[in-house]
């Protein structure tokens, strides 16, 4: 009888750990690329690939890394920033503006490469992180800022459970990414 009841038991808890295995959320997606499927339902996403930043049960976060808007020298950038570039200082460096994501259009988020860190910088996935960018402006003005950089505005972003539905109806495709891939491919390569 207690030989009958302990297997029981251990057959209840391997079904309830097999349950719990299939309710487990999705391994997050921090680093790596979505693709938009070419059938992609919402025309601001349709042919983009988007950097994933953040995933969570709480929600996601990435930036479109294949729209580039516009080149502006980096003193107009700064004074945007209501930075005070010196006499010269970003006059002759020009920065690629992309288009983020449709959400906080007046938002600018920098990506980088993590060779540069100052007090605001997170690590999102090896060899690359985020800055604020009025935090490293002065530096790449001076040619002292991260190797490699993108310059976002505006951002994506999914609420909780918004985007495993939307990988659920394979609306994105999901690629390792890496700092390589990122930073050193042309934008339209991308």
């Amino acid at each position: 009888m207690r030989h009958a009841r302990a297997l029981l038991i251990v057959a209840l808890f391997s079904l309830a750990l097999a349950a719990f295995a299939q309710e487990a959320p999705q391994a997050s997606l921090k680093g790596k690329f979505l693709v938009a499927d070419p059938g992609m339902p919402d025309a601001r996403f349709a042919g983009t690939v988007i950097f994933m930043i953040a995933h969570s049960g709480e929600g996601a976060l990435g930036l479109v890394v294949n729209r580039p808007r516009a080149r502006r020298p980096v003193a107009d950038v700064m004074r945007a920033f209501g930075l005070a570039p010196r006499e010269g200082q970003g006059a002759d460096a020009e920065l690629e503006l992309h288009w983020g994501g449709p959400v906080e259009g007046d938002r600018v988020l920098l990506l980088h490469s993590d060779e540069f860190k100052v007090s605001s910088t997170v690590a999102v996935a090896p060899g690359v992180a985020l800055t604020m960018p009025k935090d490293a402006l002065d530096a790449i003005a001076e040619r002292r800022g991260p190797k490699h950089l993108l310059l976002a505005i505006g951002y994506a972003g999914w609420a909780p459970g918004q985007l495993e539905r939307e990988l659920e109806m394979k609306g994105w495709a999901v690629i390792g990414a890496g700092a390589d891939l990122l930073f050193d491919a042309d934008a339209a390569a991308r």
